[in-house]
């Protein structure tokens, strides 16, 4: 008599040859109980090698507990150490509707092995053909990403360690008739029954159906399948060749992409953008879109720059008040200003003193005279003007920033001076106005006061 359990241990071996597990190396078995994981541990238990049992009590039904003692006394049969853990607080409202029964369970179960058996250890669940067409229709009904279409890898490390899935080639009926041939029993999870899960109604109701109604369907899905792997092969070498800094997409890398919204989709998704959100990234990224202009997620936004999108984190709005001072009386003529990009200190004084003009970015000399007090520090606004040093007409503020190639995604920080007359008279940080700039030095302004300021830009 054939050995129905054969082809399983071979799938165990291949899996594990793959991924080069040591031969002394513990391999945990997750088992529910039911026939899968039961057809999984009987398999590996005929093996050489270090097995293990894992088992979590969701506390879903009557007989949890019961079957937690079931799967326990096979492993002790099988002479196989075994660890469980029974979950609590999986059934209450608040789980369901934050985060869906099943994803929850996923979450915490995972959580639970990846604490159990350590940073590289390795774990291996009884996931089979069947399974993997049902999560494939389960991702098309949801209207997931393309690449989600290849449903389960064979192996990956999401969790925190090594989980593999041998039997992803293998049908469901080969592992039952396996356990039937050996005359070993299994437990049936009657949660697979409820049609609150939409798997249970796919695998229930909507399977059966598409066999009546065209039977051999499973080949076409099966190719959409590969598709969806090259996608996601493809996609992720995409997002690879970004480099350190995956928060910049080279609007070229976008532009030359097979397809521009699946790259964008894949970039975003990791700062809260939904897929749906994708053809509006791109339309950041046409020719014709203003630089600085922005799309955002609840976390972050996404900033089109002169050669890339560029995604910042949401930051909670610091005081962006205007300051406004005027030199004190009695003598006092010099201070600070503290503002949440910067400080600006300030002070009033005399080419005769010894004064001598400074002509850094950081530092701006201005005619006392000609200005008038008091002056306000303010963050710059769209519509602000002035007329930069050397120039008989007005720039905007934006042009200007522009030209001296300040990221959009920095122009919040942006800071101005203005006098009481509603003249700009420095873009802190770049450029003065002609008309409170010191005049060419001569005999007759060897007096002058000058208003002499410096920023300290905040790192």
């Amino acid at each position: 008599m054939a050995d129905r359990f054969e082809p399983l241990r071979i799938a165990l071996h291949a899996a594990l040859s793959v991924r080069r597990v040591p031969q002394d190396q513990r391999v945990w078995l997750a088992v529910s109980g039911g026939l899968d994981s039961m057809a999984l541990m009987e398999a590996a238990s005929t093996m050489q090698g270090h097995f293990g049992v894992l088992h979590v009590d969701h506390g879903l039904h009557a007989d949890s507990a019961k079957i937690k003692d079931f799967v326990e006394a096979a492993a002790a049969r099988l002479a196989l150490p075994f660890e469980h853990h029974t979950l609590s607080g999986l059934s209450t409202s608040e789980t369901r509707r934050t985060q869906g029964l099943e994803a929850a369970a996923r979450s915490a179960r995972y959580a639970w092995m990846a604490q159990t058996v350590g940073q590289g250890g390795v774990v291996l669940t009884a996931h089979h053909a069947d399974d993997q067409r049902e999560t494939r229709l389960l991702h098309l009904l949801r209207g997931s990403r393309p690449e989600a279409l290849s449903a389960m890898r064979a192996w990956n490390d999401d969790w925190g360690f090594s989980l593999g899935r041998p039997f992803l080639e293998l049908p469901k009926s080969m592992l039952r008739d396996a356990l039937e041939a050996s005359g070993s029993a299994w437990r049936e999870d009657p949660t697979n029954l409820e049609p609150d899960f939409l798997r249970n109604r796919i695998r229930h109701e909507l399977i059966p159906l598409l066999d009546n109604i065209r039977p051999g369907w499973e080949s076409g899905l099966e190719r959409m399948g590969s598709l969806a792997s090259e996608w996601r092969t493809h996609s992720e070498g995409l997002h690879a060749s970004l480099g350190e800094d995956t928060h910049s997409l080279p609007i070229s890398m976008l532009q030359q992409a097979p397809s521009p919204t699946h790259l964008a989709g894949i970039w975003s998704q990791s700062f809260g953008f939904a897929t749906s959100q994708a053809s509006a990234l791109v339309d950041l990224a046409r020719p014709d879109t203003e630089v600085g202009k922005k799309r955002c997620s609840d976390s972050h936004c996404i900033v089109r720059e002169r050669a890339a999108l560029v995604a910042h984190p949401i930051e909670v709005v610091p005081d962006q008040s205007p300051r406004t001072w005027s030199p004190e009386p009695r003598g006092v003529q010099s201070g600070t200003v503290s503002t949440p990009a910067g400080l600006l200190t300030w002070r009033i004084a005399s080419p005769a003193d010894g004064f001598k003009p400074d002509a850094g970015d950081d530092t701006a000399d201005l005619a006392v005279d000609a200005v008038r007090w008091p002056l306000t520090l303010r963050p710059w606004a769209e519509g602000d003007r002035m007329i930069p040093l050397g120039m008989s007409g007005s720039q905007s503020v934006s042009d200007i920033l522009t030209q001296r190639k300040v990221p959009a995604s920095e122009r919040h920080r942006q800071w101005v001076l203005q006098d009481d007359s509603g003249h700009l008279i420095w873009l802190v940080g770049h450029r003065i106005d002609q008309r409170a700039a010191l005049p060419k030095p001569s005999d007759s302004t060897q007096n002058m006061r000058v208003l002499r300021l410096h920023w300290k830009p905040l790192q």
